[in-house]
């Protein structure tokens, strides 16, 4: 993670996958994801209070038996994202059907979650061979603004690489991440997390709904 901007996209990416035993739930339990994410979002100084309600939220899990923890959190995620009709949807493709009044969105082949690979596929990222699943969920989509932040460093770092040819790469990665922002995380995610902020049963995810919103508001 080269910068702060791309290390906050990837700690969030990070945190939306589903739940899972070691070093995922140990870094829930442990309070090191809380204290990751915090110190970065003071670094972009997000909202004090957006800070403040996820710091309290997470903080409810510290200590805690990772077993324990791992069964709350997997029970609330089914309930909120799985099966044939989510409380919430976190992908961009089916979060948007709905919300324009379809009652059973079609997963994966829609013109929202089409748009989005085609956006990855421009920028050179492309679906993993047998990747079956939905390319436009949320933890995908943090994952690539996260490469897309990160990549004018990368681009930049050979010692064989010439200024100008790495000053204009820079300044594209940097346009391509504001583009997939407003047209993409920007149409939907304000959105998806005010629902998860009003469904969720765990404090995990009502304060990474919070600390969510803060982050692409302030991006937008």
């Amino acid at each position: 993670m080269n910068t702060v901007l791309g290390a906050m996209f990837k700690l969030l990416a990070v945190a939306w996958r589903p739940p899972t035993a070691g070093p995922w739930v140990e870094a829930v339990t442990s309070g090191l994801m809380a204290r990751d994410l915090v110190q970065v979002a003071a670094e972009l100084e997000l909202s004090k209070e957006a800070i403040g309600t996820f710091s309290e939220t997470f903080a409810t899990y510290e200590a805690a038996a990772p077993e324990e923890v791992l069964h709350r959190l997997r029970r609330d995620e089914t309930r909120l994202f799985i099966g044939l009709d989510p409380v919430v949807e976190n992908a961009e493709g089916t979060w948007l059907q709905r919300e324009h009044g379809v009652a059973h969105p079609v997963r994966m082949i829609n013109n929202h979650s089409v748009a989005v690979a085609d956006f990855m596929k421009e920028c050179g990222v492309v679906r993993r061979e047998k990747y079956n699943d939905c390319i436009d969920y949320l933890f995908n989509e943090l994952d690539f603004c996260g490469y897309l932040a990160d990549r004018p460093i990368a681009d930049s770092a050979g010692e064989d690489a010439d200024a100008e040819d790495a000053a204009g790469e820079s300044s594209e990665a940097i346009e391509q991440l504001e583009t997939f922002i407003d047209e993409h995380l920007g149409q939907w995610v304000p959105g998806f997390c005010a629902e998860v902020t009003a469904e969720a049963r765990e404090p995990f995810y009502r304060g990474l709904a919070v600390l969510t919103n803060a982050f692409v508001q302030k991006l937008l």
